[in-house]
């Protein structure tokens, strides 16, 4: 029975990488299947969480070095496109200083992410309005230690 249950689990779990490989492309997939920079930060200096209209929500969380994003990771309770917006502008933010990093929109997501519909930017959204929180929760830390 046990046996059972795990090729029908297995096979359903194949249909669906197939069905999202062939929908979303590979690049998305990859994000979905293993998302960099997803994970509780225990060391960060800044985090933000925020949850959209869908029901979905995204943590994100930052660490600094010499004014530059050194760390950036991520948390979603949500769909597989909340996590890989999240994860593609974690990405994208590391290195930057915090200026820069509420300079990102969710057209840099997208842009950096061509196989995604024009329907999942909502989700891009989430991810860049948690992040200008979450660097706006840096820079109030900053001013209180002047």
């Amino acid at each position: 029975m046990d046996r059972d249950l795990d090729r029908i689990a297995a096979d359903l779990q194949a249909r669906i990488d197939e069905q999202v490989l062939e929908d979303f492309g590979a690049q998305v997939y990859a994000r979905w299947k293993n998302p960099p920079c997803m994970g509780r930060m225990k060391d960060y200096h800044a985090m933000a969480a925020k949850s959209g209209s869908c029901g979905n929500r995204v943590e994100i969380y930052l660490r600094l070095e010499k004014n530059r994003i050194a760390g950036a990771s991520f948390f979603s309770e949500g769909c597989g496109s909340s996590a890989v917006c999240a994860s593609m502008l974690c990405g994208l933010a590391k290195g930057l200083d915090p200026g820069q990093a509420l300079g990102l929109t969710a057209q840099h997501v997208m842009q950096a992410l061509p196989e995604l519909s024009p329907g999942k930017k909502r989700y891009a959204e989430l991810a860049v309005q948690t992040l200008h929180q979450a660097v706006q929760a840096l820079e109030e830390k900053k001013a209180d230690k002047m």
